[in-house]
């Protein structure tokens, strides 16, 4: 998902974030806690991205409508799909009180220098019993250059982001960690060191870095290391992991 505010440091669009495995990965369990929405219900991706989220929520039948701080995020979707798309501020959403029944939000929140009142607008523009699902990484202990390179604000405690949306009136129904042990060791061996040379070298000039981002395109490689991502779930008992998967209602 598209960082608020747009990050500095990479063209958008050109961000690992973006593709490969383990966005696919993410974007998996989103959507199987989006199937637990009412069919056609309507629903606010924030921020919409390159509009992957999006798309595969609107093939399952829900009304979605993508926002996004970057205004080329909200042009490319708009040029490549159907769906709506706006830009604005997840602080500042230009959508009426109550307007959704559902929004997700992937790997968003920690670009935020306010995500207090990015909690409290998401409340805001979700209708009573709507539900929020949200990504976001998880633990100070595991911050590392990748952090820095995608600007993070903060790595989130469970309990951090729980009271987060407790305050904005949420009621939490899961606050659940992901990613121990595969993606924690794939983050560590491959994402890092691939993010510390993009951080010294432009993608165009450097044969590595662009065959990386073919292989993270390729639909086969991505299944196969999808496949082994899941073996993680073996471990879901252990509170410990690169990131946290939040499902939060409104109650009022």
């Amino acid at each position: 998902m598209t960082p608020q505010p747009e990050s500095g440091t990479h063209a958008w669009g050109t961000q690992p974030e973006m593709f490969g495995p383990r966005h696919e990965h993410r974007l998996g369990m989103i959507v199987r806690e989006v199937e637990r929405l009412p069919h056609n219900a309507r629903i606010l991706d924030g921020a919409v991205g390159l509009g992957q989220l999006a798309v595969r929520m609107q093939q399952r039948g829900y009304r979605v409508i993508g926002i996004d701080y970057s205004f080329e995020a909200a042009l490319h979707v708009k040029r490549t799909t159907t769906l709506p798309a706006v830009v604005g501020d997840l602080t500042r959403m230009p959508f009426r009180t109550g307007a959704f029944d559902g929004m997700t939000t992937g790997e968003t929140l920690e670009h935020l220098d306010d995500d207090a009142s990015a909690a409290a607008e998401i409340g805001r523009v979700l209708a009573s019993g709507g539900t929020c699902i949200a990504t976001v990484p998880a633990l100070r202990s595991l911050w590392s250059a990748s952090d820095d390179y995608y600007e993070h604000r903060r790595r989130y405690s469970r309990a951090e982001l729980t009271s987060l949306f407790r305050r904005a009136l949420f009621r939490i129904e899961k606050a659940s960690f992901w990613g121990f042990p595969i993606v924690l060791a794939y983050d560590t061996l491959f994402l890092l060191p691939m993010n510390k040379r993009r951080a010294r070298r432009k993608v165009t000039e450097d044969a590595t870095l662009q065959g990386v981002a073919r292989a993270g395109r390729s639909r086969a490689l991505v299944r196969f290391v999808r496949g082994v991502f899941a073996l993680d779930r073996l471990f879901a008992f252990v509170p410990f992991g690169p990131g946290l998967l939040l499902v939060a209602r409104k109650d009022t």
